[in-house]
């Protein structure tokens, strides 16, 4: 995931300029230059169904997926990652997101997220989480990290860091300027992300699913840290009107 990213690692994110915030440089949310065809119709205020019926046959995956409904897309958030590399985040009704990787207007993978866990933090715990100078095991950059069943299983699973020196026992988060567009408002707001991405592999399966450890603000006076959990997609999967 996030090939382009991996890449990149180590260099600067600057966030958008909010003057060029207008109808050249947005559409509906989506990088200029593109419509919802490029995305296999997915598209703001539009409707989704994501077929993922073969995840329920592996017992390991902690990711569920009620491939049946249709889900709104109540928001599209964008990432431009320079060179040409854009993220496409389409924020669908159920608290999950689907996330197109695009390079050079083209997109090459899609995944799926759930917001897993979400632990709401106050702006000195935030400061802490991010700029902290004793970095700890399984914090946000860690070499890896343990993420606990939701269900009554206990399980708990260990993700191994994608991004980032393989050998560090710690690497820093990839800093991520979002612009947000939802269904309620033309105007985007911009959200920054604190972002490190863990895999493992699912038993049995050769589907990996994936951690993308976020802390964030939404520029609103909000910070939190999110688990977000997901899996690979392919276009074939979505079926967007």
């Amino acid at each position: 995931m996030f090939k382009t990213l991996k890449a990149l690692f180590g260099t600067s994110n600057e966030a958008a300029n909010p003057a060029a915030e207008n109808a050249s440089t947005f559409t509906a949310g989506l990088p200029t230059g593109m419509s919802q065809e490029d995305f296999a119709g997915l598209r703001l205020d539009g409707r989704v169904n994501i077929q993922l019926a073969e995840l329920s046959a592996y017992s390991d995956a902690l990711f569920g997926w009620d491939s049946a409904p249709y889900h709104h897309v109540a928001a599209v958030g964008h990432i431009d990652l320079g060179q040409g590399a854009h993220l496409v985040r389409f924020y669908l009704d159920n608290d999950t997101w689907l996330q197109a990787n695009v390079e050079n207007q083209r997109v090459i993978e899609y995944k799926l997220f759930d917001f897993y866990r979400v632990t709401h933090l106050s702006d000195i715990e935030f400061d802490a989480l991010i700029n902290a100078s004793d970095k700890k095991a399984g914090q946000l950059g860690a070499q890896t990290i343990a993420v606990e069943a939701t269900d009554a299983s206990g399980r708990t699973c260990q993700f191994q860091r994608v991004w980032g020196d393989e050998a560090s026992l710690w690497s820093p988060p990839v800093v991520l300027e979002e612009q947000v567009m939802t269904t309620e408002s033309v105007m985007t707001r911009s959200v920054t992300h604190h972002a490190m991405l863990y895999e493992r592999p699912i038993e049995d399966s050769e589907r990996m699913e994936y951690v993308l450890l976020n802390a964030e603000d939404d520029g609103e006076g909000g910070f939190m840290l999110v688990q977000n959990l997901g899996v690979d997609v392919t276009s074939v999967d979505i079926d967007a009107i």
